[in-house]
């Protein structure tokens, strides 16, 4: 769980807020709910494990276009053979890599 002074100091920053996790969430439904992805709130609140109800995490909101990763997509074809875009499209939604089904911003 992220430490609260960490938590309201990183809360100013654009397009974030504090969440309160209600009853029947996780991370994928919370990121699905906030237009963000469960890779970002992982890493913006240095966990590894799902939250509980109660407790106050970190949420940031991913400008963009929200995609669903094909079968055959990798970041350089989801990019459109664009370097750059392809770091934008990591940095963006803090991942490495892709997979089938996984939900990003681009």
């Amino acid at each position: 769980m992220i430490d609260n002074n960490r938590l309201f100091d990183l809360s100013f920053a654009k397009n974030n807020f504090v969440y309160k996790v209600e009853k029947n969430e996780n991370l994928f439904s919370i990121a699905d709910k906030f237009h963000t992805t469960k890779e970002l709130l992982i890493a913006l609140n240095g966990i590894s494990q799902e939250v509980s109800v109660g407790e106050f995490i970190l949420v940031q909101k991913i400008e963009g276009e929200k995609y669903i990763v094909k079968p055959t997509d990798n970041l350089l074809s989801i990019a459109h053979n664009d370097k750059n875009k392809v770091f934008e499209i990591m940095s963006k939604n803090k991942i490495d890599c892709v997979y089938t089904g996984q939900k990003i911003y681009i």
